[in-house]
C-alpha cells in the first residue's frame, strides 16, 4: 500500500487505493476540521498535495480561491497506487478539544440519597480448616447468605481474581459491594478489611458540545466534584446529522465510540484526582445523553436513525457493567442509561425535566427549554406530556463561531455595547483577557448591537456610520470585541445565532398550536443548558430565542442533564419517577409538519417578523439618529 506523509508533522500512514485523505489522515494522528461529518459540505479539511497524487472527486465544491492555491477538500480526495506528501495548513486543524474545566459544586443541588444503585456488606469469612472441602468462594457465599438471606450474589470472575487476597489480608474481614440492579444481586466490588467507605457515584452529562461529571459520595449524596469538557467527538462533526454521516465511513463509528468514551473517563480521572480517590472506587454511573450520543458511546450504528421512518437500535439502554462500555471505573459498576424518547429527545431530556415542576404532580402547564447543539422541548403538567427536538447548531455552546468557545475561564460571557459609539464592555470567566466569546456572551451581543441600532432586523452591521468597531471586508462585516489578537464577530457568526434561536422558538411555538394554547397559558418557564448563571433572559427575549412573557415565570436550572443524572445516581424515587416520564411523553417530529418552516422563516429576524409578539422589545429599540 502507498505511504501518504503529512506535513509539516511529518506523521505518515499506509493506505490502500481509494481511502479518503480525511480517514488516513484520522489514522495518521492529524486532527483536520470537519464540522460536517466528512460529507463534503463544509470545506474546512482543505489540504495541499505537495509531491505524488491523489484522485479528487469533480463533485466536490471548491472555490476558485482556494483551488488556485492548489487546496482540495481531505473528504473527497482519495489515494492512488503512489506514495504522497499532503501539506494541512493551520486554517485546516481542529482547535483542540482536550481541556478540562472546574465547575463550581453548588451547580447541583443536593438531595437526600434513597435507595441506594449499591450497597455494602461488611462480614468476616473464616478461614478454611481444610475439612469442609469448601473453596474461597463457597465459603465467601456461605458467610453472605448467614448474614443476608437476601444477600445471594452472582460472582463475576473479575471480582473473583481478587477474593483470595482479600481474605487473607485482614483475617477474612472483608467489605462487599453489591448491587441489585442486574435482575438479581450482582457483586461488584470486594475489599480487605471492614471499610468505612461506601463507594462513589458518577453522574455524566454526554453532551453532543460539551460533556460534564459530577463524582458524588454514596452514602451521603455529597458532590465532590464537577468536570466538563468538549466532547472529543466535535472533529468528527459539529452536530448529530454530521456524526451520523462520520459514523458511517469506513471506521468512524468506532472512532466515534473512543472520543466519546476517552472524553468521559479524561472528566472521571479528573474528578478522581480532585477528591483524592481511585477510580476503581467508583462503584456505579448514570450517562444521560441524546438519542444519538447514546447510540456513540455504545457502539451502536446510528444510521437508521435520521432515516425514514427514524427508528432508534434502542431506547431505552440495558443496565450494563462498565467493562462492557469501557467506563474507567470498578469494572462490575452497573451503568444506567437514561431512556430515550424518540430519534432525537434523548436521555439527556427524561433526567432534565426532574429538575422541574413537570416531574410534580401539578395542574400547572410548564414549557422546558434545553438550549444545546439541539434544541430539544417539553411541554405539560401532570396529565399530558409532549416533547419535540429541532436542530439549533452549536451556536449557543460557542460552536460555529470564529472566536467561539464553551463557558470556560478566559470566555466572554456578558456585553455591554455603548449606543452613541458601538464599544463593547464585558466580563470574561476568570477575569484576564478574553480568549474567545461563550454562548450567552454572543446572546448578550446580538441583542445589545440591535437593541442600540448598529444592527437591523435581518442581522447586518449599520455600514452608513463610521466606528472603530466595525470594518466592512468586501460583503462582510465585523464587529471587534478586543484588541492585540483580535476577537471578531462577523455577520456570518450573528447568523448563526439567528438560525439557533429560530429554530428553537419555531418549534416551541408549533407545539403550542398544536396543543391549542399560547405563552399566556404557560406558568413557569425552565430554560436549560450551558450558558452558566450569567444568561441574561432581557437579551434572551430581544433576540427572540425566548417569549415576551412576564420575566418572574421564567427559571434558569443551568445543566439540567448533569443535575438530573445526579439525582438518578443517588435516588430510587427518582429512577422510578423517570420512566414514568419517559413513558408518559408523547413525541413530536416538527420536522414533519410543513407548518414548522412557517414558524422557523417568521423567527430568522430581530426578535420576529411580527413584533406585536414582543411588544417590550418595540420600546427598547434605539433608533440611528441622521
Amino acid at each position: 500500500m502507498p505511504r501518504i506523509t503529512f506535513m509539516p508533522s511529518g506523521r505518515a500512514v499506509e493506505a490502500g487505493e481509494g481511502t479518503d485523505l480525511l480517514d488516513a489522515a484520522r489514522r495518521a494522528g492529524e486532527d483536520l476540521d470537519s464540522p460536517c461529518g466528512g460529507n463534503g459540505t463544509c470545506g474546512r479539511c482543505l489540504v495541499r498535495v505537495s509531491s505524488g497524487g491523489v484522485r479528487t472527486d469533480a463533485s466536490a465544491v471548491i472555490v476558485p480561491e482556494n483551488a488556485a492555491a492548489g487546496l482540495v477538500p481531505a473528504c473527497r480526495s482519495y489515494v492512488t497506487d503512489t506514495e504522497c506528501v499532503i501539506e494541512i495548513p493551520e486554517s485546516s486543524r481542529a482547535a483542540s478539544v482536550r481541556g478540562v474545566n472546574v465547575s463550581a459544586g453548588d451547580d447541583i443541588e443536593p438531595v437526600v440519597p434513597d435507595g441506594e444503585l449499591v450497597r455494602t456488606i461488611r462480614c468476616t469469612v473464616p478461614s478454611s480448616l481444610g475439612k469442609d472441602a469448601l473453596s474461597d468462594l463457597g465459603r465467601f457465599r456461605k458467610t453472605l447468605a448467614a448474614g443476608d438471606p437476601d444477600a445471594e450474589a452472582d460472582c463475576p470472575i473479575t471480582v473473583v481474581r481478587a477474593l483470595a487476597g482479600a481474605l487473607r489480608a485482614d483475617g477474612g474481614r472483608v467489605s462487599a459491594d453489591i448491587t441489585g440492579v442486574f435482575g438479581r444481586d450482582r457483586l461488584v466490588r470486594l475489599r480487605p478489611g471492614h471499610s468505612m467507605d461506601d463507594g462513589f457515584g458518577i453522574a455524566v452529562d454526554l453532551g453532543t458540545t460539551t460533556v460534564a461529571v459530577a463524582l458524588t459520595a454514596a452514602r451521603s449524596g455529597k458532590v465532590l466534584s464537577i468536570k466538563s469538557a468538549y466532547n472529543e467527538q466535535i472533529p468528527m462533526g459539529l452536530d448529530v446529522i454530521s456524526r451520523i454521516n462520520y459514523a458511517g465511513r469506513p471506521g468512524g463509528l468506532e472512532a466515534l465510540r473512543q472520543a466519546s468514551l476517552g472524553t468521559i473517563n479524561r472528566l472521571i480521572r479528573a474528578a478522581a484526582l480532585d477528591a483524592r480517590i481511585d477510580t476503581g472506587g467508583i462503584t456505579s454511573a448514570v450517562i444521560s445523553g441524546n438519542t444519538v450520543m447514546t447510540h456513540l458511546v455504545l457502539g451502536l450504528d446510528p444510521e437508521h436513525i435520521r432515516l425514514a421512518p427514524y427508528t432508534p437500535t434502542v431506547l431505552d439502554v440495558p443496565v450494563c457493567p462498565a467493562r462492557a462500555i469501557g467506563i474507567d471505573v470498578a469494572p462490575e459498576a452497573p451503568v444506567i442509561f437514561s431512556p430515550c424518547v424518540g430519534s432525537y429527545v434523548g436521555g439527556d431530556i427524561t433526567a432534565g425535566v426532574l429538575c422541574t415542576d413537570l416531574a410534580s404532580d401539578s395542574e400547572d402547564i410548564s414549557l422546558f427549554i434545553d438550549v444545546g447543539t439541539n434544541g430539544e422541548i417539553v411541554i405539560g403538567n401532570r396529565d399530558f406530556l409532549v416533547t419535540c427536538a429541532c436542530s439549533a447548531g452549536p451556536a449557543f455552546e460557542g460552536g460555529g463561531i470564529d472566536c467561539g468557545m464553551r463557558a470556560a475561564p478566559g470566555a466572554i460571557n456578558t456585553v455591554k455595547v455603548d449606543p452613541a459609539n458601538g464599544r463593547p464592555a464585558f466580563s470574561v470567566i476568570g477575569g484576564g483577557e478574553p480568549r474567545g466569546i461563550c454562548g450567552s456572551g454572543m446572546i448578550d451581543l446580538v441583542a445589545e448591537l440591535f437593541l442600540s441600532g448598529w444592527l437591523d432586523a435581518a442581522g447586518k452591521m449599520d455600514r452608513d456610520r463610521t466606528v472603530e468597531c466595525i470594518r466592512t471586508e468586501g460583503r462582510r462585516a465585523f464587529y471587534t470585541l478586543a484588541g492585540g489578537a483580535p476577537l471578531r464577530v462577523s455577520e456570518i457568526d450573528i447568523e448563526n445565532i439567528m438560525r439557533a434561536k429560530a429554530a428553537i422558538y419555531a418549534a416551541s411555538a408549533l407545539m403550542l398550536e398544536n396543543i391549542g394554547i399560547s405563552y399566556e397559558d404557560i406558568s413557569r418557564i425552565y430554560i436549560a443548558g450551558g450558558f452558566g448563571k450569567t444568561l441574561d433572559i432581557e437579551n434572551a427575549v430581544a433576540i427572540g430565542l425566548l417569549p415576551d412573557v412576564p420575566r418572574e415565570r421564567f427559571a434558569y436550572i443551568g445543566n439540567a442533564s448533569l443535575a438530573g443524572s445526579y439525582r438518578l445516581l443517588v435516588s430510587a424515587k427518582n429512577r422510578e419517577l423517570q420512566r414514568d416520564i419517559a413513558r408518559r411523553m408523547t413525541y413530536m417530529d416538527p420536522g414533519a409538519d410543513p407548518r414548522y418552516m412557517d414558524h422557523y422563516t417568521a423567527a430568522l429576524f430581530l426578535p420576529h417578523t411580527d413584533s406585536g409578539l414582543f411588544p417590550s422589545v418595540s420600546r427598547r429599540v434605539v433608533r440611528p439618529s441622521g
